[in-house]
C-alpha cells in the first residue's frame, strides 16, 4: 500500500515537471526564509502537536545548498512540548529549463519535554526529489525520503510542497510529509532573497 502511495505521489508531478514547456521556463528558488504554522500528527493517538516553525535555505555556488529549520510545538491535549530541528546539505542538477533533481541529506532532532517524559531523539533523513517552477508564480517539490538513526526506526516517507509567489520577494508555502508513524505539515509566508 505504501509503495503504491509513493508511486502515485511521484508519478503526476514528476511527469509534468519533466515535460514542462519552454514557455513556462522559470528558476527554482533556493535562497529563502519561512516563518509559519507547523503541525505534527502522530498515528494511533489523539495527540497533535501545534506550533510555529522557522525554515531557511541558501544556495552555495551553482549546485549546492544548505538548509535548516526549527519548530516548537505544544501537544493538544496535554502538556508535552516537541521541538524539531533539521540541519542539512543538498545538491541540485537541472533536468530541464525549469526543473531540478535534488538530493538532500540532513540531521534531525526531536526534543520531547514534559513533567513526566523527556529526551532527545536523533536521526538523519535522505531525500530524492524534483523541484519545478511552473511559470513565474508557482513552484513545487515532490520527494521520497528515508529516515533512520540510532533512535529512529527506518522509515520511507513522501513529501509534497508548493510555493505560490505573490512577487519576486514574497510568497506563501505549504508542505506535508507523510511518515509511517505520523505526518508533518507547514504553512506560512516565504521571503526569497
Amino acid at each position: 500500500m505504501r509503495k503504491t502511495l509513493m508511486a502515485a505521489l511521484l508519478a503526476g508531478p514528476l511527469s509534468f515537471g519533466l515535460f514542462a514547456s519552454a514557455a513556462q521556463a522559470a528558476e527554482v528558488g533556493y535562497n529563502y526564509l519561512e516563518l509559519g504554522y507547523s503541525q505534527v500528527d502522530l498515528d494511533g493517538t489523539s495527540v497533535d502537536f501545534d506550533g510555529g516553525a522557522l525554515n531557511g535555505s541558501a544556495l552555495l555556488g551553482e549546485q549546492f545548498f544548505i538548509y535548516g529549520g526549527y519548530g516548537a510545538h505544544d501537544s493538544d491535549p496535554g502538556s508535552v512540548d516537541l521541538d524539531v530541528t533539521r540541519l542539512g546539505f543538498g545538491w541540485r542538477h537541472g533536468i530541464g529549463e525549469s526543473s531540478d533533481l535534488v538530493i538532500n541529506a540532513n540531521w534531525v532532532n526531536y526534543d520531547i519535554g514534559s513533567s513526566f517524559l523527556g529526551g532527545d531523539i536523533d536521526g538523519y533523513e535522505v531525500e530524492l526529489g524534483l523541484r519545478t517552477a511552473h511559470g513565474d508564480r508557482f513552484e513545487s517539490l515532490v520527494a521520497i525520503g528515508y529516515e533512520d538513526g540510532n533512535d529512529v526506526d527506518g522509515d520511507v516517507y513522501g513529501r509534497l510542497s508548493g510555493h505560490f509567489k505573490f512577487n519576486q520577494r514574497w510568497g506563501l508555502v505549504g508542505s506535508a510529509s507523510f511518515h509511517d508513524g505520523g505526518n508533518e505539515y507547514f504553512v506560512g509566508p516565504r521571503l526569497s532573497f
